[in-house]
């Protein structure tokens, strides 16, 4: 039942992002092994979206370490344990950090030694910034965990850099990049893992992964610079490239939106007036961080536009009969669809 319902799950994230995002790629540099423990280390930019990207694109059934603030509804953690997530503490959930987050890592230690894969966030907490930040050392914790525990596993590390067009917007365009795999063992000496050596490494890849603009006193000026050369941020190779050549960029431009997207954009609107309403009077307002904006647009697209869309189509079937209520339910779902494909 267990893998029955994340099956689900997975399909219908999948078919909301379809509704979603215009495009949605991923890259693999190597293949995922199927029979190995894998740890996903991935940077972090776009709140819950970005666990729930990787998991539909990595070909793994995958375990998530996620902050403990979101478990604090029983009803909402019911549901996360369901979805294989793990909570992660701070010091602000006002517990023992030391003792709760021990647990989990031991936990994460029995999930990596019967070979499942779990996606952690090493940078340890949600930045919209396009770079990478220095990583903690939860993931490398759970790592000498494991091999001090059970030495023979064989834990592949596989960095990803998941990378977004516009980040907060309707119909963004995203590419992840699963990247070169890093044995663990490589940095493993003497019953004792070398910190700094395989923090360095994931670094390393991450950077290469997504695009890093540095230093942070900087990051504004260089940021408006590759936003006026139109580069396209889903190819991080090209946009790294370019920031290293003093903003000479050779890759594919991205040219605006046309005014037919735009006529069928508010067409959408339009049509779903109330989930729109909904999230643009009720909704938005209340979301503090620039990060969450794309995760409760997105988790009100999956949730409300479905169910009003039913609510109309049985209502007019009612009123009018079932070929309007067809009709409309056509309407309703290639709607959004082909003004996706027009952006």
């Amino acid at each position: 039942m267990q893998l029955l319902w994340l099956r689900f799950v997975q399909f219908y994230l999948t078919i909301g992002f379809k509704f979603y995002y215009k495009k949605f790629n991923a890259i693999y540099l190597e293949e995922v092994p199927k029979d190995k423990a894998v740890i996903y280390l991935s940077n972090h930019q776009n709140a819950l979206l970005d666990p729930l990207l990787i998991t539909i694109k990595s070909t793994r059934k995958n375990y998530f370490l996620t902050r403990a603030a979101v478990f604090k509804n029983p009803s909402v953690a019911k549901i996360l344990n369901s979805l294989q997530m793990l909570p992660v503490y701070r010091m602000i959930d006002g517990v023992d950090i030391r003792k709760k987050n021990k647990e989990i890592f031991t936990k994460s230690a029995e999930l990596l030694h019967k070979k499942k894969s779990i996606i952690l966030f090493p940078e340890g907490s949600h930045d919209i910034k396009r770079r990478v930040r220095p990583l903690k050392k939860g993931f490398s914790r759970i790592i000498e965990e494991t091999l001090q525990k059970y030495p023979k596993t064989d834990i592949v590390i596989i960095p990803i850099g998941v990378n977004y067009q516009s980040p907060t917007e309707y119909g963004d365009e995203i590419t992840v990049y699963f990247g070169n795999h890093i044995s663990a063992k490589e940095f493993w000496n003497d019953n004792n893992l070398d910190f700094n050596g395989i923090s360095n490494a994931v670094t390393i890849e991450l950077k290469k992964l997504t695009t890093h603009i540095d230093p942070l006193n900087e990051y504004e000026e260089k940021l408006n610079k590759l936003k006026q050369l139109n580069v396209d941020f889903t190819n991080p190779v090209s946009v790294n490239d370019c920031i290293s050549k003093d903003f000479e960029y050779s890759g594919e431009k991205k040219k605006s939106d046309s005014k037919l997207y735009s006529i069928f954009k508010a067409l959408v609107k339009t049509f779903y007036f109330v989930p729109y309403l909904i999230w643009k009077k009720m909704a938005f307002p209340k979301v503090k961080e620039l990060e969450f904006v794309g995760t409760f647009r997105y988790a009100l697209i999956i949730t409300l536009a479905p169910i009003f869309l039913l609510i109309t189509v049985l209502t007019l079937s009612v009123l009018f009969g079932k070929t309007i209520g067809l009709t409309v339910l056509l309407i309703g779902i290639l709607l959004p669809l082909l003004t996706l494909r027009l952006k």
